[in-house]
C-alpha cells in the first residue's frame, strides 16, 4: 500500500509540474511585456526613415521631410534622407516637386514620378540632385534600403542618398 501512495504522489507531482510549466508563460507574459517596454528598445531609424524634420503642405496632399539617417556600427546602408508624399490617393497623376531638404531655402532635389492608377503597380521615378549634398537616382524603385521610391499603403516613400565624405558628419 505504501508503494501505491508513493507512486500516486509521484504522478501527482509530475502532473502538477507539467501544469505549472504550461501556465508560467501565460502568468509571466505581463512581466515580460513590462520588461521589454521599459528596456528602451525601439525600431532603428534605418527602417523607420528617422524623425520628421518638417512638413510641406500642398493642395490636397503633404510632403513630409525627415532628418538624415546615418548608418550605425555594423550597418551596411548609405546615409540617406527620406521624403514621404501622402496621401498617395490625392497626388496628381504626374508629380514633379523641387524640395528643400536641408531647410536653407534653396531646392536640393527634384522628385519626378507618375502615380499609377493601380496601387499594386510598382512605382518608378527619378530624383535629380540640385545640390552637391545629394545623389541623383534614375528610374528608382525599391532596389536598396538607401535608394528607393516605393508606394507603401497610401504613401509614396522616397529615400535620397547623401554624398558624404567618410569620417565627416
Amino acid at each position: 500500500m505504501r508503494k501505491g501512495i508513493v507512486a500516486g504522489l509521484a504522478y501527482a507531482g509530475a502532473a502538477l509540474t507539467l501544469l505549472i510549466a504550461a501556465c508560467v508563460p501565460f502568468v509571466l507574459i505581463g512581466t515580460f511585456t513590462n520588461l521589454v517596454a521599459h528596456a528602451g528598445l525601439h525600431v532603428d531609424t534605418a527602417y523607420t526613415g528617422g524623425s520628421v524634420a518638417r512638413t510641406i503642405e500642398r493642395k490636397g496632399y503633404e510632403i513630409v521631410i525627415y532628418q538624415p539617417v546615418r548608418p550605425r556600427a555594423l550597418q551596411r546602408i548609405e546615409t540617406f534622407q527620406q521624403i514621404v508624399f501622402k496621401p498617395a490617393a490625392a497626388l496628381p497623376v504626374q508629380v514633379s516637386e523641387e524640395i528643400d531638404l536641408d531647410g536653407d531655402g534653396k531646392p536640393d532635389v527634384k522628385v519626378i514620378f507618375a502615380v499609377p492608377a493601380d496601387p499594386r503597380t510598382p512605382l518608378r521615378g527619378d530624383v535629380v540632385a540640385l545640390s552637391g549634398k545629394y545623389q541623383s537616382l534614375k528610374n528608382a524603385s525599391g532596389e536598396s534600403f538607401s535608394r528607393l521610391m516605393v508606394r507603401v499603403n497610401d504613401e509614396v516613400v522616397v529615400r535620397v542618398p547623401l554624398n558624404e565624405v567618410p569620417g565627416t558628419r
